[in-house]
């Protein structure tokens, strides 16, 4: 594969996480935090925006895959297929979390909608947890440590053959991702 065309996955990759991200934003009411009951409240609109910013957001993931591979191709040293086995389990476990949320969250914000007054205090908790299990322990926890582990390792790796913009990059990402993962670990938030 050619840089152009990891740079052009690159590129589709950015856009789907914006893409997705700013429909996960809308269906949350633009707010800088999210809690799982708003998202559940947000009616067949915040559904239908879970639903399709879930999909765009497990193409995003899948695109990562041929980064990862032309990177491994184009930098290698040693521990490189540790880095990208790192990379490509961040593609697996982020294309899973999406999935889930495509395939569980619009239902239960839906059937939210018509719900009586006991149904909408089961469902809270049903959902409250599919978000948790979800956004925090896949995507914010579980995913950060082999994203860490492939960005700082790749970076190790183009450290003398590539541009030094793509060390910098991959070197401050990595350190900002792990930190945050670990921070969040360590304080339970």
């Amino acid at each position: 594969m050619s840089g152009r065309v990891a740079i052009a996955f690159a590129v589709a990759a950015f856009a789907f996480e914006v893409a997705s991200v700013s429909m996960y934003s809308a269906a949350a009411g633009f707010g800088l935090t999210v809690e799982p009951s708003k998202l559940l409240a947000s009616g067949s609109g915040g559904a239908s925006l879970i639903h399709w910013g879930s999909l765009i957001d497990m193409l995003g993931y899948l695109s990562l895959a041929p980064i990862v591979l032309y990177l491994r191709a184009r930098y290698p040293a040693s521990y490189v297929d540790l880095f990208a086995a790192a990379g490509l389990a961040v593609v697996v476990i982020g294309s899973i979390g999406a999935a889930s949320m495509a395939a569980a969250a619009p239902p239960l914000i839906n059937d939210y909608v018509s719900a009586s007054a006991a149904q909408k205090q089961a469902l809270l908790p049903a959902f409250a947890t599919l978000y948790r299990a979800v956004v925090l322990g896949l995507w914010q926890t579980l995913e950060a440590f082999p994203l860490t582990v492939w960005l700082l390792g790749t970076a190790y790796a183009a450290r003398r053959e590539g541009p030094r913009a793509v060390f910098w990059i991959l070197l401050v990402l990595g350190a900002v991702i792990g930190a945050t993962a670990t921070y969040r670990l360590t304080t339970g938030s």
